[in-house]
């Protein structure tokens, strides 16, 4: 059963409207960098005496494949974009699935053939095996393309936000923001899927995690305008701030075990509420499902 309802995903042509408005804002943050390129490149051409030519001509050839992909995907404003759009998408193509089947027939007729625990665990494996698999291979293939395409290609450049990397332990870092924002995605989704526990319309339940991502925005917000401490915890829910932590694995002063707290206490904290309400889920629906 997970393979196919994976695949019944697969199969939604709300993949190919997720898709565009994905590429539309690879396509903006690539546009941006473009122009950044541009300005550099009219700064050379202006031929001011104080114009350092031989530094501004690498900055412009450091303008390569791998750093437009980079300016995207640790930017906090197109990121968290992307990652918004994800959260949307994936809320409204597949959040409400087990509400629906709940309110169906469709779940009365897979009562008859296993228990409601099973079902909800092969519609949460599923999901979250159809999640990995889209994030992690839009942006694989985006990476690939843009450093086939761009000039420079898959060179690091000497303007990397990440600085002067080894070429692995670089690919090992852009995976790894790629990896955790797929994991953030699935763990709030997985979240909406059991939220009919206290959800009761379609609806709201496919905007939940819209919801959560501008709660954690307004508990930020608010809390930290109250002191430094409650300012600094906070911005470890914040979705932008818990994407954009990943980078300090390889490019911060800080402990390495304190960047991978800051980086995954949002989600421990989604997944311990997961579990609670996975299994409240099937408390409840396992006895009243048919």
């Amino acid at each position: 059963m997970v393979l196919q309802e994976c695949l019944r995903y697969y199969k939604s042509k709300f993949n190919i409207l997720l898709t565009v408005v994905l590429l539309i804002i690879i396509g903006a943050s690539y546009y941006a960098t473009y122009l950044e390129k541009k300005e550099w490149v009219v700064v050379l051409q202006s031929g001011a005496e104080d114009v350092n030519v031989t530094k501004v001509s690498e900055i412009i050839s450091g303008y390569t494949g791998s750093l437009y992909f980079e300016s995207f995907l640790f930017s906090s404003d197109y990121n968290a974009l992307a990652a918004l759009i994800l959260l949307i998408g994936f809320g409204i193509s597949i959040g409400s699935t087990t509400f629906k089947s709940v309110q169906s027939n469709y779940g009365t007729m897979v009562m008859t053939r296993m228990s409601y625990k099973n079902y909800l665990k092969n519609v949460l494996i599923a999901q979250a095996l159809y999640m990995a698999t889209f994030v992690i291979g839009f942006f694989f293939i985006i990476f690939c393309l843009t450093v086939v395409f761009f000039p420079g290609g898959i060179q690091i450049s000497s303007s990397s936000f990440v600085g002067d990397l080894p070429f692995f332990q670089y690919l090992a870092l852009l995976a790894t923001a790629i990896i955790h924002l797929s994991i953030y995605i699935i763990v709030i989704i997985l979240i909406t899927t059991v939220s009919p526990l206290f959800l009761k319309n379609k609806y709201v339940i496919q905007l939940f995690p819209f919801a959560i991502v501008m709660v954690t925005y307004f508990i930020a917000n608010v809390l930290g305008n109250v002191n430094e401490d409650l300012a600094f915890l906070t911005s470890f829910i914040v979705l932008d701030n818990v994407l954009f932590n990943s980078i300090g694995l390889f490019n911060s002063s800080q402990s390495a075990l304190m960047i991978i707290l800051t980086s995954i206490l949002f989600i421990m904290m989604s997944i311990i509420v997961f579990i609670y309400m996975f299994k409240a889920n099937i408390k409840k629906f396992g006895q009243d499902y048919i």
